[in-house]
């Protein structure tokens, strides 16, 4: 069997899984993300000239720091920008969904599914960051500038959190699907401390050494799980996640340097790395969703699978 013809039948199967699983979030995620677009298009349609930002602070270079065309008599100054933050809200909604699904089918095989409170947490942070980086493309203004810096600690710390989790668990040779207060509590307490250290008392000349602290460190644990426990994860999962990380990287980089610069164009390199990087937590959330997860007990997953095999062979 060719590498072709194995890629064309996952294709076609995630194609399947996605729209049977997951129907009605897919709409209702349309339904957010166009009602999004449309109110950006009015409020600066209605507000245009009201200067309503111009009473609160913002820096001098804050229309020219990002490539898209920025009118500062608009009330969403950068509309794509703004736009481009539905990744997030539709990430939420589906952490959020998740967690309800794991708590109402009662499901406990990993440390997700037995913990909802990562779930829900995630949905939280997905939703400060819509909330966060719409407001400050929208105004550019110094206070939701720190809100949207913040939001970007609070998603490079899940995943330390979570792989912290499981290291502990790990070393202490307890299984990942009990319920683990003591433990959640110890590491909301340890992560928030973070949290709070990198957001108001961290000098902005070492922001990146520590977020590439952190994100090393993820890497580290990341890698130690893989080799002290392998084969439970979906590395499917993991490979998407790299990619599209590495993409949010190259993009957020052309972005700081105005690399191939259009200042005049509907996509711009920062819109791109909202898409990117929300599109790398959700993968990263399905990857450690699939820890222990057993497909053979998945009836809709092993359906799937038989059609998309069919109808890859038969074409």
């Amino acid at each position: 069997m060719g590498w072709r013809f194995r890629l064309r039948r996952h294709l076609v199967f995630l194609r399947h899984l996605f729209w049977e699983a997951y129907r009605e979030r897919i709409l209702l995620s349309i339904v957010a993300t166009v009602a999004f677009a449309s109110v950006i298009a009015i409020l600066n349609s209605i507000y245009y000239g009201h200067v309503i930002w111009d009473r609160f602070y913002t820096e001098s270079d804050a229309g020219s720091f990002f490539c898209e065309h920025t009118d500062m008599h608009k009330l969403i100054r950068q509309p794509i920008n703004t736009f481009t933050n539905f990744i997030y809200f539709v990430l939420a909604i589906f952490c959020f969904s998740k967690g309800m699904e794991d708590i109402k089918k009662k499901r406990a095989y990993n440390l997700i599914t037995a913990n909802r409170f990562y779930s829900f947490t995630l949905a939280a942070i997905a939703m400060y960051t819509f909330l966060g980086s719409t407001l400050f493309h929208s105004s550019l203004i110094e206070f939701f500038s720190k809100m949207d810096f913040s939001a970007v600690y609070s998603i490079t710390l899940f995943p330390a959190m979570y792989f912290t989790h499981r290291v502990i668990l790990t070393v202490q040779g307890k299984p990942t699907n009990r319920r683990r207060s003591r433990e959640r509590l110890f590491l909301i307490a340890i992560f928030s401390v973070i949290y709070l250290v990198l957001t108001y008392n961290l000098d902005m000349n070492i922001v990146h050494p520590a977020v590439a602290s952190i994100i090393i460190m993820i890497i580290a644990t990341g890698i130690y799980l893989e080799r002290k426990d392998p084969g439970q994860t979906n590395k499917d999962y993991l490979i998407a996640c790299i990619i599209s990380i590495l993409l949010a990287g190259i993009l957020f980089e052309m972005d700081i340097k105005h690399l191939f610069c259009n200042d005049q164009g509907h996509i711009t390199s920062h819109s791109l790395w909202h898409i990117f990087n929300g599109t790398t937590v959700f993968f990263f959330y399905l990857y450690i969703r699939s820890e222990g997860y057993d497909h053979s007990q998945d009836e809709l997953r092993q359906r799937l699978m038989q059609k998309a095999h069919k109808k890859v062979g038969g074409e």
